[in-house]
């Protein structure tokens, strides 16, 4: 296929190929049963105690949380209700609990420093070789390959770029975005003419992204021993990459590496609070469920090293049987492969103390709904696997917790309409409890904001990674805490949605993300959030029919409903990076930008502009490796014009 030809006229219904299709080396990949027996090797380290470390004293918490709540409700007998608030609120606190001892450990991962960065082990060698893969459907292509392009000068650097071929794998249909995709690539080829970079738009997008990636190792995964999977949005650094490579040459029977990759480049306040909460927060629940889950770790789809003979042989998705909400081709795939290769006696594993892993978060409220309403579905089909015969014990664990990263919203929103029901049928009858009840809120909330006080204590001990002893650090999180106490509320209802709506047969669909959008105005937020408004009327109205006061207690929750519109389109504003605000939130990496993330700026930026994306870095790799340059074979077209 001429790339000339294509780049003008890229076809709808055709395979396009960039610079031409590279050899192909095929591997079967047999689609898994739903169940099976698991196979475990005979010097397989037994782990399922960690889980249970953690789990124990969640459910020993939310016993005597749940004991506490009968005392109080079981004065003068118990009615229905009562039975269904005390069994809403034991199970909430039981999921809050089984968080926050998620977070006792990591915390003592990290302040004990299990889970520091390491340093560079020497000069990087090995034989392998691995495929970059980025999966596209209508994406920025600019972002998308100036990630390419920094990851690939950075691997230049440091003499490790034979090692590693890239592979832009596009679902795109709208052809005015494929012809976009086409001249980027072509000026991404131009600018390092020494790289080896391929280009495949498929004709049919079947599967989505799991179909994408299915596709590719089906045609060309016997070329690679790894792939490293990309999202749209994520960046690694060539360190973060070589150290994949080089343990999984040193470790021959693990097939997944997940790296916990830092969010880079927020813009708006949304975002930067997003990103400052993961920096200070996020790692320590990295840490603890890396270590509960062991050799059964999981993967979240991008960020991460795959080996990929045992993925072809294990890892296609089972088939859903059945219709509605947990049937049909499984979406949320990346769980679910993780689980497979376990299952199949592979070790998964959370490496987080690999540092130079990258990715962003959606700008503002409405696209972070946009994205969980992607996702709801595929999460929810993972009941059907929990119980499903062959998988392990933590691989069920990552699964329900998955279910319950969206059911969680349905059950805290259950339990506060039927508590204020209560309190309103109980009215006069009810007894003085305030003294009991005020100490389960009191513990409720203490569970609840517990991994953010870990992380308050490991900064002011000097041991939280990345941060130093500076005063902003303290600003941000009392800042961080106001945004997601306002946040909350409107998350829980605008999951609650989706998960009835998806309960209720409908198809939340599959449609792209705003990844850049700058701000949001009244108008595009009004409708997306009058059903918070509407509800949040509600809640406010039953509160007042039990009493000023309870109104007041409760004014938290519902007026950031009646207020997620406007609240919305203040959070979206874009910071002005010199602000006051901006550097109160400011991550390290914000302060200190990695090398890496400003490379891929200053690609996407040229590409856009289509002026080469940078200098054409020329190196003497000191790699051995038993491959060369990807060999690129003429097409019969090309042979026919030879000859």
């Amino acid at each position: 296929m001429d790339a000339r030809v294509s780049l003008a006229t890229p076809a709808a219904h055709a395979d396009v190929f960039l610079p031409d299709a590279p050899p192909e080396a095929c591997l079967d990949m047999p689609e898994q049963p739903l169940a099976t027996e698991r196979w475990v090797g005979p010097d397989e380290p037994r782990q399922g105690w960690r889980l249970a470390t953690v789990l124990g004293p969640a459910l020993l918490v939310a016993a005597l949380a749940a004991r506490q709540s009968y005392a109080m409700m079981a004065i003068d007998g118990m009615m229905p209700l009562e039975w269904l608030v005390l069994a809403l609120f034991t199970l909430n606190f039981a999921l809050v609990s089984a968080a926050a001892a998620t977070a006792i450990i990591g915390a003592w991962a990290i302040y004990t420093g299990r889970t520091l960065e390491r340093e560079k082990s020497g000069t990087f060698r090995t034989s392998s070789r691995t495929a970059v893969v980025f999966p596209m459907c209508n994406e920025a292509p600019d972002t998308v390959m100036g990630a390419a392009s920094a990851a690939y000068q950075s691997l230049l650097r440091e003499g490790a770029a034979d090692a590693f071929e890239f592979f832009f794998l596009s679902d795109t249909r709208d052809l005015e975005l494929a012809r976009a995709e086409h001249k980027t690539f072509q000026q991404l080829r131009e600018t390092h003419p020494e790289g080896t970079f391929f280009y495949r738009r498929r004709a049919d997008n079947q599967g989505r992204k799991a179909g994408n990636i299915a596709d590719f190792v089906r045609r060309w995964g016997g070329r690679y021993d790894y792939m490293i999977v990309f999202d749209a949005d994520s960046l690694m650094s060539a360190d973060a990459m070589t150290e994949l490579v080089a343990r999984m040459d040193r470790s021959p029977r693990t097939a997944l590496i997940q790296t916990v990759p830092m969010i880079v480049n927020a813009t708006s306040i949304f975002a930067r609070t997003q990103q400052f909460a993961m920096r200070a927060y996020g790692q320590i629940f990295g840490a603890g469920i890396a270590w509960w889950a062991g050799h059964s770790g999981n993967f979240w789809g991008h960020n991460a090293i795959i080996r990929v003979a045992p993925f072809a042989a294990h890892a296609d998705l089972p088939k859903l049987t059945g219709t509605g909400a947990f049937g049909g081709a499984i979406l949320s795939h990346d769980f679910v492969e993780a689980g497979l290769l376990r299952r199949a006696g592979w070790r998964v594993e959370i490496a987080t103390d690999i540092g130079g892993s990258y990715e962003e978060c959606p700008p503002t409220l409405l696209d972070m709904s946009a994205r969980d309403r992607r996702w709801v579905r595929g999460n929810m089909q993972h009941v059907a696997l929990i119980g499903a015969k062959g998988f392990a014990p933590v691989t069920r664990m990552h699964f329900l917790s998955g279910v319950l990263g969206y059911l969680s919203s349905p059950l805290w929103f259950a339990l506060i309409i039927s508590s204020i029901v209560l309190v309103r049928l109980a009215g006069e009858d009810q007894p003085d409890t305030a003294e009991i009840s005020g100490r389960l809120v009191a513990a409720t909330a203490f569970i609840l904001f517990l991994p953010k006080i870990l992380a308050l204590g490991l900064w002011c001990l000097g041991r939280l990674p990345g941060w130093t002893k500076s005063s902003h650090f303290l600003g941000g999180f009392m800042f961080e805490l106001i945004v997601s106490a306002i946040t909350a509320p409107i998350t829980m209802v605008s999951q609650s949605i989706m998960v009835v709506r998806v309960l209720a047969g409908q198809d939340p669909g599959w449609g792209g993300q705003h990844r850049a959008r700058t701000g949001l105005t009244i108008r595009e937020a009004a409708a997306p959030f009058m059903p918070h408004l509407i509800v949040g009327l509600v809640v406010c109205l039953g509160a007042l029919g039990n009493g000023v006061g309870a109104a007041i207690w409760m004014a938290p929750i519902w007026a950031s409903l009646v207020l997620a519109a406007p609240f919305s389109v203040a959070l979206a504003k874009v910071l002005d990076g010199r602000g006051a605000l901006a550097r109160l939130i400011a991550t390290p990496e914000d302060e200190k930008p990695p090398m890496v993330v400003r490379a891929a700026r200053r690609a996407a930026a040229r590409l856009r502009q289509g002026a080469p994306v940078g200098p054409r870095l020329v190196t003497n790799s000191t790699t051995p490796s038993s491959y060369g340059p990807a060999l690129v074979l003429p097409t019969p077209q090309q042979d026919a014009a030879s000859a």
